[in-house]
């Protein structure tokens, strides 16, 4: 039913049938049948050696270039034979179409590596794309050039498609047959970018270790002045960023050991060890002797060498035409004075009471109580009714609050709030003991009018 259809609606004639279901019996009797059906299209101009190649049979596409089917054909979307067998994965496919059994001559070969389709690939930029190893191995040793393919239309490297389609398997077959490392270099004609701006832009992490590890510039700039850390960053792939920049790092910090190595030296100056410079280290981690120091004071130093960890040579060694130079010491940073921890009064609770230790509030209720209210309080609670205890202030003289090194000044102190005072009654005549009414109104409260249209709905 499916091949009456495609027959019917697909234009597909017996021999598309048959090349599709790799029937080489059947393939051999039609077109001996009728020749010059053996590049007959159907409705997406395919011909039976397309189907053929698509399909993997090799023994069939081997019989129709034996009766010279048109090998360079293209249907609607400009894809050849072996533009199908590459996108499908079909290596035997592929060696068939570039082995001795297709008798086309040699520029009829090179066109056929050479076509793309209305992507702008070629054949092996097809299998690249669709992550065929074995199938772009075959291309390239039946003459496909790596170097030259594009993987778009705008015609960029096949390095970038690889990454930009996630494929790192094909890294490693790729870089040697496209140059090397000048193909680590390539730029995108689009964007200007290097394999590894592709990759860090697309957060392909493995991609990224892999170009690194190959030796991928981290400094190079594209059409945007970014580099590959700072595309990768543009693009929100925080993982490739930290990757690439970790690298940078990690090979900064070899060349600057390297330097440290190569100044170094085994005597005074450079501290009796001569693996690593002075230069390589910090100024605090390379002083030794009274330019050392701790929290609380000088660390009493074991040599007097200038570049060294404290290891000072043998006697013999200054006195050797080693001695340290001057300059060298002068460099060094000033001894820093000794931090003693502060000391405090022993009498601390008597002699700062706590609410000269505590900051004030600034909302009344969140402050602590002091004695003098305590005392208050409690005289008159203790007081018989009808009759008013002196306060204690009144009695007991009080002391001069003492001075607190973190006591707050009373100008940066926040402003109490002020209560409000309550009407007082009036002492004699007829409206003694009552409360005094204000005999105007207060003024009425300001309501600004509401603009029209305002709470109007529709």
């Amino acid at each position: 039913m499916a091949s009456l259809t495609k027959r019917l609606m697909g234009g597909w004639t017996e021999l598309h049938g048959a090349a599709a279901n790799g029937d080489l019996q059947r393939v051999r009797a039609l077109v001996l049948k009728s020749p010059a059906d053996i590049d007959k299209v159907n409705k997406e101009r395919q011909t039976a050696l397309m189907l053929a190649a698509g399909g993997g049979w090799d023994a069939v596409v081997g019989e129709l270039l034996d009766r010279h089917a048109d090998c360079c054909a293209q249907d609607e979307a400009g894809r050849t034979a072996l533009h199908h067998a590459a996108a499908a994965g079909k290596a035997v496919a592929v060696t068939a179409l570039l082995g001795p059994r297709n008798t086309s001559p040699p520029a009829d070969r090179a066109k056929l590596l050479a076509l793309r389709d209305r992507e702008g690939r070629d054949a092996l930029a097809a299998a690249v794309a669709a992550g065929w190893v074995a199938t772009a191995e075959a291309i390239i040793r039946g003459g496909g050039d790596a170097a030259r393919s594009s993987g778009d239309a705008s015609g960029c490297g096949l390095l970038h498609l690889a990454v930009a389609c996630g494929h790192t398997h094909m890294l490693p077959l790729l870089l040697p047959a496209c140059g090397g490392a000048a193909a680590l270099e390539r730029r995108h004609p689009a964007t200007g970018g290097t394999p590894l701006h592709t990759a860090a832009a697309a957060g392909a992490l493995p991609a990224v270790e892999w170009l690194l590890g190959a030796g991928a510039s981290t400094t190079t700039r594209d059409n945007a002045g970014r580099t590959a850390a700072e595309a990768a960053l543009a693009a929100g792939q925080h993982a490739a960023c930290r990757a690439i920049r970790g690298s940078s790092s990690n090979s900064s910090g070899k060349a600057t050991a390297g330097l440290g190595a190569s100044g170094g030296g085994a005597g005074a100056g450079g501290g009796g060890v001569g693996v690593v410079g002075a230069g390589s280290l910090p100024p605090a981690a390379a002083g030794t002797g009274a330019s050392s120091h701790s929290l609380y004071g000088p660390v009493p130093g074991t040599g007097s060498g200038s570049g060294g960890g404290g290891l000072q040579p043998a006697a013999g060694a200054a006195g050797a035409g080693h001695p340290a130079p001057a300059a060298a010491a002068g460099s060094l940073q000033p001894p820093l004075p000794a931090l003693q921890p502060q000391q405090y009064p022993q009498q601390y609770p008597q002699q700062y009471p706590q609410q000269q230790r505590l900051p004030a509030s600034a909302v009344p209720w969140a402050q602590p109580p002091t004695p003098s209210a305590a005392a208050s309080s409690s005289a008159h609670s203790l007081a018989p009714h009808g009759t008013a205890a002196a306060p204690p202030h009144a009695t007991q003289p009080q002391a001069a609050p003492a001075t607190y090194p973190y006591t707050v000044p009373a100008s940066q102190q926040p402003q109490q709030p002020q209560q409000l005072q309550q009407p007082q009654a009036a002492a004699s005549g007829p409206g003694a003991g009552r409360m005094q009414i204000p005999s105007e109104p207060p003024p009425s409260a300001y309501y600004p009018t509401p603009p029209p249209g305002a709470g109007v709905y529709y």
